[in-house]
């Protein structure tokens, strides 16, 4: 070959060489063949995906890799080359060298000669296991998540919702996904809130990881509002970065109905009874007793919610926990690069369920019924401790007997509503908590060193014209006969309340009382 020629030839040996390379470098397989199925090329990928070396596969039939239940795929595959036509993401399973076998995705495109007839065939081939898995797993929560009871959703970052289960249909009229995927979250809420959520809620979310508020929803078909506890936790990816936000809510409509048909009659009250004492006396007469059966029932519903969280949501993440636990263990031989995920899945569903856990406990304590309030104050301090680094000091002296169990509530409640104002409102640090009794009567003091109240407000709240958690404080203490003062200064502020305690906790101390006497 003269020098003239070898110089003409050089760009086509240079565009043959980069196109081998690039062959050879791709991360999908790239395997051709003759018509009669001969395996005519093989580049690293398909060693690496199917076990074959180049020596090995080529010369071979590309039955070599084909499962003998999936033979008739090769025919149909030929006839359709040899018309000229492409197969396009062929979904199939190949057999690998060692004989396992490997999900993939093919694209088959005819061969050419110079003349245009076609010789062969090219294969890219996609491993698509991981993909097939992922979807099996998602299929699986999917199906978890739509048996339960309460609210699921799931959006991304744009606030586009992309899955909500069947309870959350139906709570809120949609009839399908595809409803759902066609909306914004905001679109799930009241006008008149959505900049509550977009301005404070959803900033709070992404900064702290999780919250909750109570807001109403909107019924997309009749308009009605639905009062939820809306609760919101960040999903993250493997890196620790957020992808997508979740919730787990609860349908407090019930609750909130009974709210307002209290405060409705509150004010029917104030208006029917203006300028008539008599009648002022035996309409507030009734008032409390309403107060005092909302606050009953109010109670009931705590410890009805905290068994329903406890003993089905949390049971069900126990149950997802598990299942997670056991596909984890068959991933690891398998499929490994699964496990982390599997794993940080797992630590979700158990975080999750320590926190329906927590707020369980913390609507009611079991060791209220079970060990008296100086157990469930205790455990309530260290965990108000741990939530918020509130320094708490108990003053409760071991001998403090126990009590009846409503008497019992009624203290808790109200250490309960005092520090939950004191993290709110008073920016103190330090908290104290003092409880004592005598033969006839129940002391409790909540004390901080914050901020104190304002003198304007204080003078309100003296005459019952403001705070609303005071005034339910004052309620649970008027049911019981006893007495609340409060003390506030720059200093501080300084809550205390004095309960009698009823005939019948009197007598059920005697029995403990003789024991101790005697030694036993």
């Amino acid at each position: 070959m003269s020098k003239e020629e070898k110089t003409a030839r050089l760009p086509h040996l240079q565009a043959t060489s980069l196109l081998a390379a690039i062959v050879d470098s791709s991360d999908d397989a790239i395997v051709s063949k003759t018509l009669e199925g001969i395996i005519t090329s093989w580049n690293k990928s398909a060693q690496r995906l199917l076990g074959y070396s180049p020596e090995e596969a080529i010369g071979q039939h590309i039955t070599l890799i084909i499962p003998p239940d999936r033979i008739s795929e090769e025919a149909t595959i030929l006839e359709r080359i040899k018309r000229g036509e492409r197969v396009e993401h062929f979904e199939t399973v190949r057999r690998r060298k060692d004989g396992s076998s490997i999900h993939i995705s093919l694209t088959i495109s005819p061969v050419k000669d110079a003349s245009g007839r076609i010789i062969g065939a090219s294969k890219v081939a996609r491993d698509i296991t991981e993909r097939l898995t992922l979807e099996t797993e998602r299929q699986k929560f999917v199906t978890l998540a739509d048996r339960c009871t309460e609210f699921i959703g799931m959006c991304d970052m744009e606030y586009k919702p992309f899955y909500v289960n069947e309870a959350a249909l139906s709570v809120v009229g949609l009839a399908s996904l595809e409803d759902v995927r066609s909306v914004q979250v905001a679109d799930f809420f009241f006008p008149e809130d959505r900049e509550f959520l977009a301005n404070e809620f959803f900033p709070k979310i992404l900064r702290d990881g999780k919250g909750e508020t109570e807001i109403r929803f909107r019924h997309f078909k009749t308009g009605a509002p639905i009062w939820m506890i809306y609760n919101v936790f960040v999903i993250n990816d493997s890196d620790g970065g957020p992808i997508a936000l979740g919730t787990f809510s609860q349908n407090i409509t019930a609750r909130k109905q009974a709210e307002l048909a209290v405060r409705d009659s509150e004010a029917r009250i104030r208006t029917l009874s203006a300028g008539l004492e008599k009648e002022i006396l035996a309409r507030t007469a009734e008032l409390r007793e309403v107060s005092a059966r909302l606050l009953q029932i109010q109670d009931s519903e705590r410890r009805h919610i905290a068994r329903e969280l406890h003993d089905a949501a949390g049971q069900t993440l126990t149950a997802l926990s598990i299942h997670l636990s056991r596909i984890a263990q068959r991933a690891k031989p398998s499929a490994p690069e699964l496990v982390p995920e599997l794993e940080e899945s797992q630590g979700l569903a158990r975080q999750l369920s320590q926190e329906i856990r927590t707020a369980s406990y913390l609507l009611h304590p079991p060791l209220l019924d079970e060990s008296g309030v100086s157990a469930a104050l205790r455990w309530y301090a260290e965990g108000v401790t741990k939530r918020s680094g509130l320094d708490i000091e108990l003053d409760i002296p071991e001998e403090f007997e126990r009590l009846d169990d409503d008497l019992s509530l009624v203290i808790f409640r109200l250490i309960q509503e005092c520090l939950t104002n004191v993290l709110r409102h008073s920016e103190s640090k330090i908290a104290v908590i003092r409880l004592a009794r005598n033969a006839e009567s129940v002391t409790v003091e909540v004390e901080d060193h914050g901020r104190g109240i304002p003198a304007e407000r204080l003078a309100a709240i003296e005459s019952h014209g403001a705070g609303v958690g005071i005034q339910g404080m004052r309620e649970r203490v008027r049911h019981f006969a006893g007495d609340i003062k409060i003390e506030s200064s720059g200093r501080g502020t300084k809550i205390s309340a004095t309960l009698p305690i009823p005939r019948k906790s009197l007598a059920s101390d005697e029995p403990a009382k003789l024991q101790k006497r005697a030694g036993l």
